[in-house]
C-alpha cells in the first residue's frame, strides 16, 4: 500500500458518514482551551492577496485583535506588506520579532508547540498540506477557499478535523453575510415555492491559451517551496495577457489551481448548498455539456456542467447548473477578457438564457455572477458573496418571512470563526462538516472537465460508478517531502 492509500485509509477509519453535516467530532481535542481575555496565538501561513491585500476581503484584517505570532510566505515581499499590515492594526506591536518562513513545514516545526491556530490563504495545492500537518499539532484551522485541490484532499482534511477536534472555517466569507441568511429564510418559508433548477454563472476565465516564456522568479524568493507539493514548473512574469504564474495565474494550471469552477465556485455555489440542504444528500450524476480547452496543463476556458441531486426532506430532487466563460462566438483574447481573466463585457459571457429572459420578462438585473433560484412562483437571485437578493417579479420579497437564523453583532467570517475557538459548542458556520461536501461537488466539476463534455458520471458518494479511469482524478501525487502525513 502507497503511503499516501495509507494516510487516507487510517484517517477515514471508523469516520462518519460524509455528508452528515450535524454530526458531533470524533476523538479527544488535542487543541488548547483559551481562557477568557487571552489572545489567540495565529500563524499565518501564505502572505498574498487573499490574507491582507484585497481591500474588501483581506482576511487579516479581521484577525488582528489576536497575537499574530508568526508568518510564512515563499515571497519576501509578501511577508514584509503581511508584517505592516500588522503593524497598521497593532502600532505596539515590534514587529521585526514576528518570525518569518518561506517554507510552513519549517515554521510548524519550530513555532508549532506556541500556536493556536493557522489563517491558510495559500495557492490551492498546499491547503491540504499545510492543514493537516497543522491539524495534527492540535491548531485550529482557517483555510482559503476551495477546501482543498481534489476530493481525495477534502475527504482526509474532514476526517483530521474530527479526530484531532480542532476548530475549521472555509473562507467563503459571504456565508456570514446578512444577505445569505435572508436568502435561506425565504426558501425556507417557501416564497417561491419548490425549487427544481438553480443557474450559477461566472464571469471568470481561468485558463490559459498558452505558456508565457520562463523567467526568473522575484529576487529571494523561494520558488521551490512556492512549488511545494505540486512538480517544480518555470515561475512566469506578468504578460500583457495575463498576471503571472505568482501571484495569480496558478489558479489557472492543473495541479496548482482549480480553474474558474475551483475559483468562484465555492462563493456562487455556497448559497444553493445552504438554502437547498444539499449537504444532506449528494450529487447522482454530474455532466458537462460544453468544454473548451485551454493550452495543455491548464483548466477548460468554458464550462457548462450540471449536477443532479436527489430529493431531500420538503424539498424535490433539483439540478444544479454552472455557466462560466465566454460564450460560444466569442474569441478567448485580449479584447473580450481581461489579465486577471474576467469578461470585458457581459454581453461576451457564457450566461443562462433564462437569465436574460427574466430580466427581459421583469425588468430586473441580474449581474454578472451569482445564482439565480427558479421557483414554482417565481425567481430569487443572489450575488457571488451572499449580496444583492434580487426577486421576479419584484414584489416577491412581501410578506418578507421572520428571521430564524441567528445574528452576532459584529460577525464577520474571520470572527465566527475565531469565536468558534473560544466556544467549541458554538461551531463556525463553514467548518469543514458543511464545507467538505460542498467542496466535493465543486470539485465534480473539475473531475467532469477533465473527462470530456457529454459524459455523464454517475456518482455515489465516494467514487464514479459508471467511468472507471474518471477517479484518477479525485486524487493527485505529492513531491518527496511534501506527501500528506
Amino acid at each position: 500500500m502507497r503511503r499516501r492509500e495509507f494516510v487516507w485509509t487510517g484517517l477515514l477509519a471508523g469516520s462518519m458518514p460524509l455528508f452528515n453535516i450535524g454530526c458531533a467530532g470524533f476523538g479527544t481535542s488535542r487543541a488548547r482551551r483559551i481562557a477568557a481575555g487571552e489572545k489567540i496565538r495565529l500563524g499565518l501561513i501564505g502572505c498574498g492577496g487573499r490574507m491582507g491585500f484585497n481591500v474588501n476581503y483581506g482576511i487579516l484584517n479581521n484577525l488582528c485583535g489576536e497575537e499574530i505570532a508568526c508568518v510564512c510566505d515563499p515571497d519576501p515581499r509578501r511577508q514584509k506588506l503581511a508584517l505592516a499590515l500588522v503593524k497598521k492594526h497593532q502600532p505596539q506591536t515590534d514587529v521585526s520579532k514576528i518570525p518569518a518562513y518561506f517554507d510552513y513545514r519549517e515554521m510548524l516545526e519550530k513555532e508549532g508547540a506556541r500556536l493556536d491556530a493557522v489563517a491558510i490563504a495559500t495557492p490551492n495545492h498546499h491547503h491540504a498540506t499545510a492543514a493537516l500537518r497543522a491539524m495534527a499539532m492540535g491548531l485550529h484551522v482557517y483555510v482559503e477557499k476551495p477546501m482543498a485541490l481534489t476530493i481525495e484532499e477534502v475527504r482526509l482534511m474532514h476526517a483530521a478535523a474530527k479526530r484531532y477536534g480542532v476548530v475549521t472555517q472555509v473562507g467563503n466569507h459571504g456565508h456570514s453575510e446578512e444577505g445569505m441568511r435572508r436568502l435561506v429564510e425565504y426558501v425556507a418559508a417557501g416564497q417561491i415555492g419548490q425549487i427544481h433548477d438553480v443557474y450559477c454563472f461566472d464571469d471568470r476565465l481561468n485558463s490559459m491559451r498558452y505558456r508565457p516564456p520562463a523567467a526568473n522568479p522575484p529576487a529571494g524568493m523561494d520558488w521551490d517551496s512556492w512549488c511545494g507539493p505540486a512538480p517544480v514548473c518555470d515561475y512566469y512574469a506578468p504578460t500583457e495577457d495575463h498576471n503571472g504564474m505568482h501571484p495569480h495565474d496558478w489558479h489557472s494550471w492543473i495541479g496548482y489551481g482549480n480553474g474558474a469552477i475551483g475559483n468562484m465556485g465555492t462563493h456562487i455555489i455556497d448559497p444553493v448548498f445552504w438554502a437547498l440542504r444539499l449537504g444532506e444528500v449528494h450529487p447522482e450524476s454530474v455532466e458537462a455539456t460544453d468544454l473548451e480547452n485551454g493550452c495543455p496543463g491548464s483548466w477548460t476556458w468554458r464550462n457548462t456542467v450540471h449536477w443532479r441531486f436527489p430529493a431531500r426532506k420538503g424539498m424535490d430532487a433539483m439540478t444544479l447548473h454552472w455557466y462560466d466563460g465566454v460564450k460560444d462566438g466569442v474569441p478567448y483574447d485580449r479584447a473580450h477578457v481581461n489579465k486577471i481573466g474576467c469578461c470585458l463585457k457581459r454581453e461576451y459571457q457564457n450566461l443562462p438564457p433564462i437569465v436574460e429572459e427574466v430580466e427581459k420578462r421583469y425588468g430586473v438585473e441580474l449581474g454578472a455572477l451569482g445564482s439565480l433560484f427558479v421557483g414554482e412562483k417565481g425567481f430569487i437571485r443572489i450575488g457571488p458573496h451572499g449580496d444583492g437578493l434580487v426577486f421576479a417579479p419584484k414584489d416577491l420579497y412581501k410578506p418578507r418571512p421572520p428571521k430564524t437564523l441567528p445574528r452576532e453583532k459584529g460577525m464577520d467570517h474571520q470572527t465566527d470563526w475565531l469565536r468558534a475557538i473560544r466556544n467549541p459548542d458554538r461551531p463556525a458556520g463553514c467548518n469543514f462538516d458543511y464545507s467538505a461536501p460542498l467542496a466535493e461537488t465543486v470539485l465534480l466539476g473539475n473531475v467532469v472537465a477533465r473527462v470530456g463534455k457529454n459524459r455523464r458520471l454517475l456518482w455515489d458518494g465516494r467514487r464514479v460508478t459508471n467511468d472507471e479511469g474518471a477517479n484518477v482524478f479525485l486524487g493527485t501525487t505529492y513531491r518527496k517531502g511534501w506527501e500528506l502525513t
